[in-house]
């Protein structure tokens, strides 16, 4: 029997996220205080994400002066520290003079020869003292000569410090790129050990020296706001004080790349205004997506806000709301998973205003609505002779609440409520 060899092609598409498609993501499901404690995070490791301050009463330029306070009184507090280090009469003047001569970033930005120079020490001075102060001094990677190093410093403080890492320092532009097959070649580790190191690098801080001037606060406080004007229309908003405003610190972005002079170096930067970048679209996207489910919450059940009963809850559910908002679904029910919801009335979840229509052919009723009508019925019936499940849903039907006895069967036991045989025995 003659055989035959056949070949078939098949092709399948995936849909790959990104690093950046990923915490957007992630921060759209996230509460109020999850989201700034993500902030928190990144800004631990970026200095180019920076809070946008508060508004001061009368504008103008003074929300930049609690900056300048704050860079300033770092540099106070390296002099400070300095002061308690018991070193010679020189070292100490020495050592006060390298503080003045920090970048932003806490790096000493010249060469040693240069820095020995202008400091007018010999270099063996300035390679005695450097080490001293590296080792004294807090937050760790203060005084480094370069990005490296400082990383060096850091992991040493968290006794995280290897043969295998000090080849990695070597090769920063793998940490930007996350390259973990890079990592494993040019390590010689498995993927497992890659990962490791790479999160270990990538933990750390890049300008230890700069403090952010505004750090973010977990507020407890809802993101949405819904107010009712006098006309009764029902309008929402964004909560500033849960939702923090963010922007790329791009001078700072500038000054480091240009005092930079390492080329992997600055593609680590790179990778960290980008991640800032990526932060603040994310943050973006989450506030506009939350207000437009906002106020299609707030249009659809406008009466049920005014009122709180629950009979003037109308159907409205995620696709719904999608649909309004000219969103996916899947990004709707993110966002709302973990919302909150501010009203005159009190705090609730975004979960509190949607219900599901009844059926597709009543679409304008929910469920809440038959419960409400099914107790009232019983409650006003004659009690000498009680209505069955049957005339019940006949009852229901004549309201446009049209279900099966089987339906009605189901409700009232949900609602506690023994059937017509024993309501009549127990009169």
């Amino acid at each position: 029997m003659p055989q035959f060899q056949r070949q078939i092609q098949t092709q399948a598409q995936k849909l790959a996220l990104t690093q950046a498609m990923r915490a957007s993501l992630s921060l759209l499901s996230m509460d109020a205080d999850e989201a700034a404690e993500a902030i928190r995070r990144e800004q631990s490791r970026n200095s180019f994400l920076r809070t946008v301050p508060p508004p001061l009463p009368g504008g103008g330029g003074a929300a930049d002066q609690p900056e300048i306070a704050h860079m300033e009184s770092g540099t106070e507090d390296l002099l400070r520290q300095v002061a308690l280090i018991r070193m010679t009469t020189r070292q100490n003047q020495l050592a006060q003079d390298l503080v003045h001569s920090l970048d932003e970033r806490g790096f000493l930005p010249d060469s040693p020869e240069e820095t020995a120079s202008y400091l007018q020490c010999s270099p063996a001075e300035l390679s005695a003292l450097v080490p001293i102060l590296q080792d004294a001094v807090e937050p760790a990677g203060v005084f480094a000569w370069s990005l490296a190093d400082s990383f060096r410093l850091q992991l040493q403080a968290k006794n995280r410090f290897d043969p295998l890492i000090e080849r990695l320092l070597c090769r920063l532009d793998l940490i930007a790129r996350q390259d973990i097959d890079g990592i494993c070649k040019a390590c010689d580790v498995d993927r497992e050990d890659a990962i490791e190191m790479l999160e270990d690098i990538r933990s750390l801080n890049p300008s230890p020296l700069f403090r952010q001037s505004h750090p973010i606060q977990a507020s407890g406080e809802p993101e949405l706001i819904i107010k009712t004007a006098p006309d009764g229309t029902c309008t929402a908003s964004l909560n500033e004080a849960a939702l923090p405003r963010l922007l790329t610190d791009d001078a700072l972005f500038s000054s480091t790349m240009a005092a930079e002079t390492d080329a992997h170096a600055q593609s680590y930067y790179r990778d960290c205004y980008r991640g800032a970048a990526n932060m603040v679209r994310a943050m973006q996207k989450r506030a506009n997506t939350l207000l437009s489910a906002g106020q299609t919450i707030a249009d659809r059940q406008h009466k049920f806000i005014r009122s709180g009963r629950l009979r003037d809850k109308q159907p409205l559910t995620m696709t719904l709301i999608a649909q309004e908002a000219g969103l996916n679904k899947s990004t709707i029910s993110r966002a709302l998973s973990n919302c909150r919801i501010r009203l005159d009335s009190g705090i609730f979840p975004a979960e509190h205003f949607l219900a599901r229509p009844l059926s597709d052919d009543t679409p304008d009723r929910t469920r809440d609505q038959v419960l409400q009508r099914l107790r009232l019925l019983i409650e006003t019936e004659n009690p000498r002779s009680p209505m069955s499940d049957q005339v019940l849903a006949r009852q229901l039907g004549k309201a446009r609440l049209s279900i099966s006895r089987r339906t009605v069967a189901k409700y009232r036991q949900f609602l506690q409520i023994p059937g017509a045989y024993e309501r009549k025995r127990n009169t």
